[in-house]
């Protein structure tokens, strides 16, 4: 392989599909990143954990074809911190040499043939669903994501669910003690459910946050599902176990007391509040909420110390006593904007709490209590 490329863009493509490559200690190919110069002289890049695959490819000016595998870290520091705007790329044996106008490197390379690729990787043959801009697909992810299973220790929920009936689009995450729930509006109907993995969705809320892609095209096909825009293609596999019903969870809760305060002055007491709870040994990030007479009082200890804050709100219902996780709240109100009132529905002190923006039903969250104490 002999290949002049934009130096720039280079760094741009091997970066985006970076996103894709994890250590593997058992399998160091997969740590790896595949390089391939196609016949129409472009220059094919693709990353891959098996699970995940990232794919793009750029113009290049190729002398001789070929294909290479190589660790992306190195090479990603090095060409970084060159200042020639187009670089050579050779392959000899088992080396890659990068050369510009005054400076030569060697890098060591793996066996190109025993690369792997996601199984079946087609996505002219997958069902096309929607169209989203990368901006809209980011903040999505972003307002949903938090709230799945962290760890794959329970599979199916450590995704974010897709639902698509008609013109609709639920996003849904849950790891049992609260459930987010957002709803989109999308231009073509379709009637798929499929729950993305975690570390997929991590993955391409990095790439979204570090280049600017153009609208994605979302597609999916037996159990995978592809993330499209220009010349970078995502695919990944889906996770094929039941999602709980969420729809259960969402419809037959029945609260009988209301709360509604601006986001931004509740979210000052409860970042006051979890400096203190975040180490509570008993219940971490737990604090115990008071509600009644339009004031909502907190209490939080540590080890060390404890806290109370006293905030007015409009309240209707009986008074109640409940104790939440102050991090859980917090991670669902950042996604607010911090003038808009927020509304918290409850019922018992056992009882699941539905937080939503007022007015939006598109946006919702709900989360389960912890055991009663008393600070």
């Amino acid at each position: 392989m002999i290949v002049k490329v934009n130096r720039g863009e280079f760094l741009k493509k091997l970066r985006t599909v970076e996103k894709a490559v994890t250590e593997n200690k058992i399998k160091p190919i997969i740590s790896c990143v595949y390089l391939e110069v196609k016949e129409d002289n472009t220059l094919f890049f693709c990353g891959t954990n098996l699970e995940l695959t990232i794919t793009s490819t750029m113009e290049c000016e190729a002398a001789a074809k070929g294909k290479v595998v190589f660790q992306p870290q190195l090479i990603d520091e090095y060409v970084k911190e060159l200042s020639d705007d187009v670089i050579l790329l050779k392959a000899e044996d088992s080396t890659l040499i990068i050369e510009t106008g005054d400076s030569s490197s060697e890098f060591s390379l793996m066996n190109a043939d025993e690369f792997p690729m996601l199984a079946n990787r087609n996505s002219e043959a997958a069902k096309h669903c929607f169209t989203i801009s990368s901006k809209e697909l980011l903040e999505t992810f972003e307002k949903v994501k938090f709230s799945a299973a962290a760890t794959a220790d329970n599979l199916s929920l450590n995704c974010i669910r897709l639902d698509m009936q008609g013109k609709i689009a639920r996003f849904v995450s849950t790891d049992t003690y609260r459930l987010t729930y957002l709803v989109k509006e999308i231009e073509t109907e379709s009637e798929t459910q499929v729950s993305i993995p975690l570390n997929t969705v991590e993955a391409i809320t990095k790439l979204l946050k570090s280049e600017d892609l153009k609208d994605i095209n979302i597609s999916v096909r037996e159990n995978q599902i592809y993330f499209i825009s220009d010349n970078t293609e995502i695919v990944s596999r889906t996770i094929e176990l039941p999602f709980p019903n969420y729809g259960g969870i969402l419809g037959t809760a029945q609260y009988n007391k209301k709360m509604t305060v601006k986001t931004d002055d509740l979210m000052k007491v409860l970042r006051r509040i979890q400096i203190f709870v975040r180490s509570n040994m008993d219940s971490k990030y737990g604090a115990v909420f008071e509600f009644g007479n339009d004031t909502m009082l907190v209490r939080g200890v540590s080890s060390v110390a404890k806290i109370k804050e006293e905030l007015g709100i409009n309240y209707s219902g009986d008074n109640l006593k409940i104790s939440l996780n102050v991090k859980f709240l917090l991670e669902f109100l950042q996604n607010f904007d911090k003038e808009s009132d927020v509304v918290i529905e409850l019922k018992e002190s056992n009882s699941s709490v539905r937080i939503a923006s007022v007015n939006d039903e598109n946006y919702i969250y709900v989360v389960m209590p912890l055991a009663l104490k008393d600070f």
